[in-house]
């Protein structure tokens, strides 16, 4: 049941940057991006920009790749020569995944203390749209493209802590500090969804794991829940680290790690050496589909309405079919 040598391994990895027509991907390593294409799955650029990358975004025009690194500074390289044209240190701290306008001159920057940053491409100049703090941390802040909107967790203390949910709709005629605000969704009284276990925002709904429950709850885009399910059975005799939904909501991967029942009890040299296990499943039946051995996976998802998969590790990506 496990697949390894059929899918094809791409360089870089660690985080997946899929263009909205699916058409290409961006993937990292150290201090370089790799963009393929994934029709062909055939490389087209490689570009060499900031050290320590943590993310890379392509614009919707497909002209710009905005790269980000652990330091929270930005670049923009340019698709067609692969050469960096100017960066920009931000606020200096790292945070998630950036995006840029539809118009593909300006890039929302998004970091850990829940800040909301516009980059302007022409300008070379940043600007912080939301600096607001109406709890003590935030606990995580994304951007969902199918819903367009960013999405902030902030905590009411530190650890496992209550806290709300809120969303910023980013309006292409509005990106001033006057016109961008957050707005509360929901409560959490007894913790948010913690986006280390698995936070996935898909086309119809967004989904999380809510390990207190063992329950994966399923909710709109409001964060008002609809429906919870239940946590496949495997074969694996560690406990799972990570869940992704599938965008169009048919599968559901799991990464379990190292097979490893009590890794305190286990010499390193032994440690390194044991095998992975990350498993694609139905999401609904909750049927095993597909089981891997990759190690290190860091990032998950599907393409072509849920029929080929994407699976990033540290050390490289994999991309197979489920046809195949």
């Amino acid at each position: 049941m496990k697949s390894k040598s059929k899918d094809k391994k791409l360089s870089g990895g660690f985080e997946i940057f899929m263009a909205e027509d699916e058409s290409l991907i961006t993937l990292l390593s150290r201090n370089t991006v790799y963009v393929y294409d994934l029709a062909s799955k055939e490389k087209i650029l490689s570009a060499k920009t900031l050290s320590n990358l943590s993310y890379a975004c392509l614009s919707p025009d497909k002209k710009f790749i905005a790269a980000k690194n652990t330091s929270g500074s930005l670049a923009l390289v340019s698709m067609q020569s692969g050469l960096e044209l100017c960066r920009d240190p931000m606020e200096k701290c790292e945070g998630e995944m950036p995006f840029f306008t539809l118009d593909s001159k300006r890039v929302i920057d998004l970091d850990w203390s829940g800040r909301v940053m516009l980059f302007d491409a022409e300008s070379k100049e940043h600007k912080i749209l939301d600096n607001t703090r109406p709890l003590i941390r935030c606990a995580f802040i994304g951007y969902d493209f199918f819903s367009k909107r960013i999405y902030r967790f902030m905590a009411k203390d530190y650890g496992n802590s209550p806290g709300i949910v809120q969303s910023m709709v980013i309006d292409e005629s509005h990106l001033d500090a006057d016109h961008v605000e957050f707005k509360t969704l929901r409560k959490f009284n007894e913790c948010l969804p913690d986006h280390l276990n698995g936070i996935s925002f898909c086309k119809r709904h967004n989904y999380w794991l809510d390990i207190s429950k063992g329950k994966i709850i399923q909710s709109d885009k409001n964060f008002k829940e609809k429906t919870s399910l239940g946590i496949p059975k495997s074969n694996s005799i560690s406990r799972l680290k990570k869940i992704w939904v599938s965008p169009d909501e048919k599968y559901l991967f799991i990464d379990y790690g190292k097979q490893c029942t009590d890794v305190r009890q286990t010499p390193m040299s032994v440690y390194k050496n044991l095998p992975n296990l990350s498993c694609l499943f139905d999401l609904k039946s909750g049927a095993l589909v597909k089981a891997f051995e990759y190690n290190y996976v860091s990032d998950f998802t599907m393409y072509g309405e849920d029929s080929s998969y994407i699976i990033a590790t540290w050390s490289g990506t994999y991309i197979g079919s489920l046809e195949a």
